[in-house]
């Protein structure tokens, strides 16, 4: 009795062994024929894809991912993503590259990351999507890496870490990611960066671009064009600055276009400055749309055409392109073309100044010497002056100088009034000159010296400035520094009357010129 239930035991036990054995194998059956049958669908798939025939792709794709296939889903969730071969869907996209991710697809779990980043097709989540960009670039996928590295140079789902943002850059650029040499090259190639260094710099926006990246073709065409930080070559701008423009880079085109334009490298041509230029300014760059409206301004290449030009310059102020505002608020100031305003002048010239803009910063600093559609301040004034001074503007110099003789708005020094006229007139500057010419005729600051500045205002009058003409015709009528001679104080007179000056008037009134 014993001895027969220990054979029922055995007996119970090997039916449960075979009977798992059998499972297993039906179980490794199902799971081949299922991934022959995926296989099937994904060839089928594939060969439609590629014939551009999406809506049979993505039906097969379907079938692919309902087998189980990690590609087939990955596919399918592409297909719902663009809406290729079906309506487009970014919850379904969602799924089906989670299921992809769940297989441990690192594609499918860089672009989920990617969706959770901005919140397509699920809810915005940066610590989801770090997790998932963690587990592709684990798998040494270089995009991940690459958006690894700017989440964690952002902090977005965890500690910012400049340190670790670049060693995943790094990692990616290792193998030949365009995107994270141009990340790199960002950060070497900042002065303001510790890790500045220009050969690493280059050598990443360099690789960049052999490899095709239009932004990082487009920068070095413009650092070989501009001379900036490598030798000036244009036939290298034109190398890298080409494909870019064919790859619709704005900044390429209009970098092109101004080439063409002044006949650097290239001949010169209207017809392909203009196109290059159109192609830009079609796309929204500030510079094009600027260089487009002189265009229409000025009538070359295409018809003149104010109201166009107008738009074009209106939008390039509108995008922060600051010489587009400053040009502006010039057309503003004079009335030039435009209802005048001082109050828009001093808007636009605002905004330009804020940018860095010398001129801007010139051009405000005088409404504000002047109280011209702001309030009067000379302090005001003269900070701005010293900020375009300070940018070798030599308007702004000029006009320094004159606050620093007069002390307005700064303590009167005519130490520092030569100091800024001198620099002004040695860039040929007529206020500049004028202005030195007063401190040697009336010895401020300096040894007074009438030859001196009979010489200053020469330089001054020789470019038409009222006050230049109106001081040298003074020296002249009474022999100061020159020999005297009423005949050409006369003329200087009268030149400098025609131009405005009011002194010039009441001496010709006086000396019996009604001319």
């Amino acid at each position: 009795m014993k001895m027969a239930n220990t054979m029922r035991k055995l007996l119970k036990q090997r039916f449960c062994l075979i009977l798992a054995l059998l499972l297993i194998v039906f179980t490794v059956s199902a799971a081949a024929e299922e991934k022959n049958e995926a296989e099937t669908w994904l060839a089928l798939a594939r060969d439609a894809h590629e014939q551009e025939d999406y809506d049979t792709s993505f039906r097969y794709y379907e079938q692919a991912a309902k087998a189980g296939s990690a590609e087939g889903q990955y596919m399918t969730a592409i297909s719902y993503y663009y809406g290729m071969g079906t309506e487009q869907s970014y919850e379904k996209a969602a799924e089906y590259m989670n299921m992809a991710a769940d297989q441990g697809d690192a594609n499918a779990r860089t672009m989920l990351a990617m969706l959770y980043v901005h919140g397509i097709g699920v809810e915005q989540s940066y610590e989801k999507a770090l997790a998932y960009f963690k587990l592709s670039a684990a798998q040494n996928d270089p995009v991940a890496q690459y958006n690894l590295g700017w989440m964690y140079m952002n902090g977005d789902g965890a500690e910012p870490s400049r340190e670790k943002a670049l060693e995943y850059w790094r990692l990616s650029a290792d193998q030949k990611n365009p995107d994270a040499m141009m990340a790199l090259a960002s950060v070497h190639l900042d002065r303001q960066n510790q890790e500045y260094d220009i050969k690493k710099g280059l050598e990443y926006l360099q690789s960049a671009a052999e490899l095709g990246h239009p932004d990082a073709q487009a920068d070095l065409g413009a650092r070989y064009y501009d001379g900036f930080d490598v030798e000036q070559d244009n036939e290298k701008a034109l190398r890298y600055l080409r494909p870019a423009a064919d790859q619709g880079n704005a900044n390429a085109q209009a970098i092109l276009g101004e080439m063409y334009f002044y006949g650097d490298g290239v001949e010169k041509s209207i017809e392909t400055s203009l196109e290059y230029t159109r192609q830009a300014a079609d796309q929204g760059n500030a510079g094009a749309l600027y260089a487009l409206g002189w265009h229409y301004e000025q009538g070359v290449g295409v018809r003149q055409d104010w109201s166009k030009a107008l738009a074009c310059y209106q939008q390039a102020a509108a995008l922060g392109f600051a010489k587009a505002q400053t040009y502006l608020g010039t057309l503003y100031e004079y009335g030039d073309g435009v209802e005048q305003s001082y109050e828009k002048a001093a808007e636009l010239y605002q905004r330009a100044a804020d940018q860095g803009d010398a001129e801007a910063q010139t051009y405000l600093g005088i409404l504000y010497e002047y109280g011209d559609g702001v309030e009067q301040s000379y302090e005001k004034a003269a900070e701005l002056y010293q900020r375009a001074a300070d940018q070798g503007d030599a308007l702004a110099q000029a006009h320094l100088g004159l606050l620093y003789e007069f002390g307005d708005g700064v303590d009167l020094s005519y130490e520092k009034a030569l100091e800024y006229f001198r620099m002004s007139a040695n860039q040929g500057n007529s206020i500049g000159q004028w202005g030195m010419g007063q401190l040697y005729q009336f010895g401020l600051g300096v040894e007074p010296s009438y030859q001196k500045a009979a010489e200053y205002y020469q330089l001054s009058a020789d470019q038409n400035d009222p006050d230049g003409l109106e001081c040298l015709g003074y020296l002249y009528l009474e022999g100061l520094g020159v020999e005297q001679s009423r005949d050409r104080a006369m003329e200087l007179y009268r030149r400098a009357a025609a131009l405005g000056s009011e002194e010039a008037q009441r001496q010709l009134a006086i000396l019996g010129d009604g001319k």
